[in-house]
Order: structure tokens, then sequence, then C-alpha cells
């Protein structure tokens, strides 16, 4: 919890951010259906069904979970159990991120996102 507090507090000041975003100890996959909002999300590349993130961020969702996996991605049944949950799998684009990675890209995109839309 203290190295991810840690890449989180950096990811939002990389992206300008005055709050933080709330993170939680690692879950197992069942608790996940617990953390839902508007609008939620699994980064999964293995799919040819995943829409890119910022299809996702263009409307605009008022909360938003993700769920970034670990180090070498979910196993499938994660994926299953995600999905029935209500989570729609996402393309974080055509490069494999690590996790940390993943988790700045992701919060930049949401802030670029919100940023566009203040501008409309």
């Amino acid at each position: 919890m203290e190295r991810w507090s840690k890449i989180i507090l950096n990811a939002c000041q990389q992206c300008n951010r005055n709050d933080l975003v709330e993170i939680t100890p690692i879950q197992k996959i069942e608790t996940l259906k617990d953390f839902q909002n508007e609008m939620n999300l699994v980064a999964y590349e293995k799919t040819s069904t995943s829409e890119h993130l910022a299809k996702y961020l263009h409307a605009n969702p008022k909360s938003i979970t993700v769920c970034i996996g670990p180090e070498g991605g979910f196993e499938d049944f994660e994926i299953d159990h995600l999905l029935d949950d209500h989570f729609m799998p996402c393309s974080l684009g055509n490069n494999i991120l690590r996790a940390e990675t993943a988790a700045c890209y992701v919060l930049s995109a949401i802030e670029y996102q919100h940023h566009v839309k203040e501008e409309d």
C-alpha cells in the first residue's frame, strides 16, 4: 500500500491534480463489485472487443472505476468474473504497460478528458 500510495501521489502530481484518487488494499476479485461507479472498466489487452479507454471517457462519466491488473495481466477466470460484475474491457493502447505506468496513463487520460469537457 505504501508503494502504491507513492505511485498514485506521483501520478496525481504529474497530472496537476489537486485531489487524490482512492486506492484500496489489494482485493480479491470477488470484492470489486463493491467499488462500482457509473462506469466500470477493466484494462484488458487480450481481446479484440476492447474499446480504447478514450472512447469510454468521451462519454464523460461522473464516476469511474478502472481495474488495472497485476504484472502479466488477468487470468481468464478473473476477466469472466469482472465481466459478470458489469465491468467492461478497455484497451490502453497498443503497448502493454507496466501496472505503475498504466495507472499514470489512466489518470492522465481521465484528467485530460475532464479538461476537454470543461472547455466545450
